[in-house]
């Protein structure tokens, strides 16, 4: 079976496991667990930031984040792109645990906001007794709602600016679940690309092939605050070394070997794309990092691809009701592309000219 659905579908190798059998471990929760407290401060480093914190998963790393920045000021609210992971797929958590309001701003095809203006206005409005206080602004990177895109380093600064230079402080959050692919992509080092966000969230169950767990990287006083919110919302954790011992191998091995997954990426939509491209209402997304959108004509020619696909053991994943998914991972092989380009083009080319 070649599961392209998704890099969250990765399991643990061998010496993963065997790393976490014998991960020295503790109590975390009073701080005493050794290999949480290395990995946190390993992913300190590599992020360039004072300090951070292990949480159980990237929804729960971003809520900590968002709430921990909310709890600064009265009347809260976050801007944000209103297709972004945060807004769409972590369950309203802003509002309905972190008890901030949004403001949601459209977003490019490539995630970036449509309207820089409209962002400097909102970011700089002054004081209102009817309009709620701007705390912080939350980017994604990758951006994954149009397929893994990678945020140019000079939009994120200019992002920066416009927080800098507001009346009062403006956060800059990271959802950098995939942060790690877009180092590679733009062959910086992971501090460089993390350099211009107050708080940045990893994860480290996605391309990086651990189980379980993201990482929550930001100022001392910061991270300090927290751990408390952390605690507060059930992920205090107690001999959870086990699991940062695999974060730390994932990070160890797999981090650059993330390189591969974006050539495999590329391999598969080109040679599907040289085959299809010219048919109507088809469009493959050629990749920037480890995912690969195809555009279908109809919500049924999606369907009928993806069961097709599986018939063949091949998964794709529908991401929206007319467009499939395909994701390359640490698992799968040169000759695995090969194979998933045969079996997905030749089902596009059969059921659409059906």
């Amino acid at each position: 079976m070649i599961d392209l659905r998704s890099d969250t579908f990765t399991v643990p190798t061998d010496e993963m496991r065997q790393v976490m059998a014998n991960a020295p471990v503790g109590d975390d929760v009073f701080g005493e667990d050794p290999s949480c407290n290395k990995l946190e401060a390993e992913c300190a480093k590599l992020l360039g930031k004072e300090a951070a914190l292990f949480a159980c998963s990237g929804t729960m790393g971003n809520l900590i984040a968002v709430m921990t920045h909310a709890q600064s000021i009265a009347m809260p609210e976050i801007v944000i792109g209103k297709d972004a992971h945060v807004m769409r797929l972590e369950l309203g958590g802003i509002s309905s645990l972190a008890r901030a309001s949004t403001y949601q701003l459209a977003n490019n095809e490539d995630g970036t906001f449509a309207d820089m203006e409209e962002l400097r206005e909102v970011v700089h409005r002054p004081p209102s007794i009817v309009k709620a206080n701007v705390i912080a602004v939350c980017l994604e990177n990758t951006y994954g709602t149009t397929g893994g895109r990678v945020l140019p380093m000079e939009y994120v600064n200019k992002v920066r600016a416009i927080c800098d230079s507001a009346p009062r402080k403006v956060y800059l959050h990271c959802d950098g679940a995939r942060l790690w692919n877009a180092a590679v992509a733009l062959n910086l080092p992971l501090h460089e690309v993390a350099a211009p966000y107050d708080t940045v969230q990893v994860c480290l169950s996605k391309g990086l092939g651990a189980p379980v767990g993201s990482v929550l990287a930001g100022p001392a006083d910061f991270i300090a605050r927290a751990r408390h919110v952390r605690k507060l919302i059930g992920g205090g954790m107690r001999q959870a070394g086990i699991l940062a011992a695999a974060g730390l191998y994932a990070i160890e091995h797999h981090f650059q070997k993330l390189k591969f997954d974006h050539e495999h990426c590329a391999l598969l939509a080109s040679t599907i794309a040289s085959r299809v491209g010219h048919l109507p209402q088809v469009k493959v997304h050629l990749p920037e990092t480890n995912m690969c959108f195809i555009d279908l004509p109809s919500p049924a020619i999606c369907t009928e691809l993806i069961e097709a696909c599986k018939k063949e053991n091949v998964l794709l994943y529908s991401y929206s009701s007319h467009s499939a998914r395909m994701v390359a991972t640490i698992h799968h092989t040169k000759e695995d592309m090969e194979k998933a380009a045969d079996v997905v083009s030749q089902n596009i080319l059969r059921i659409v000219k059906s």
